[in-house]
C-alpha cells in the first residue's frame, strides 16, 4: 500500500510504501510516529483532524493524534491496483510487533469477502469481479 499526504491540502505529494493488517475492526488506519518523516513536508499540512481517542481489543483507551491521508494498494510489482482512497489515520508511536491497521476508508472503496473452504480474502474493486473470485 502507498500513503500520501493530500496534496491539494497542502501536502508535497510524498509517496511512502507501508504495510497494513486489514482489520475489521478499526475505524482508523494506523501510522507510526517515525513514518512522519517519511511523508513530506507537514509543515503547512492543512489535515490535521486533531484528537481521536481509540480503544483497544482489551477494552484499554488511548488519545492520538490523528490526519487525513491517502492510501492506494498496489500490486506486487508495484503498480496501481486501486484509486487513490482518502483515509483517517492515528499516529501512535512506534513499537516493535505492533502492526498498522487498515482503516474505514480502505473498506468502504473496497469489496472483500471469504467463502467456506477457502482461506484466501478476495478483494475486488466491482461486485462482479468479487463474485468471480468466489
Amino acid at each position: 500500500m502507498l500513503v500520501r499526504l493530500t496534496p491539494q491540502r497542502g501536502g508535497d505529494g510524498t509517496i511512502y510504501p507501508i504495510t497494513t493488517i486489514n482489520d475489521t475492526g478499526s475505524s482508523n488506519m494506523t501510522l507510526f510516529d517515525t513514518d512522519l518523516a517519511l511523508l513530506g513536508n507537514l509543515e503547512d499540512y492543512n489535515d490535521w483532524m486533531g484528537h481521536a481517542t481509540v480503544r483497544d481489543a482489551s477494552g484499554g483507551k488511548k488519545t492520538y493524534e490523528r490526519l487525513r491521508v491517502q492510501v492506494q494498494l498496489v500490486r506486487d510489482d508495484d503498480s496501481p491496483w486501486s484509486d487513490w482512497i482518502n483515509e483517517y489515520a492515528v499516529v501512535k508511536p512506534a513499537s516493535r510487533g505492533v502492526p498498522r491497521l487498515s482503516g474505514q476508508g480502505f473498506r468502504e472503496a473496497l469489496y472483500m469477502g471469504t467463502a467456506p473452504g477457502n482461506h484466501v480474502l478476495a478483494v475486488a474493486t466491482t461486485k462482479g469481479g468479487m463474485a468471480s473470485l468466489l
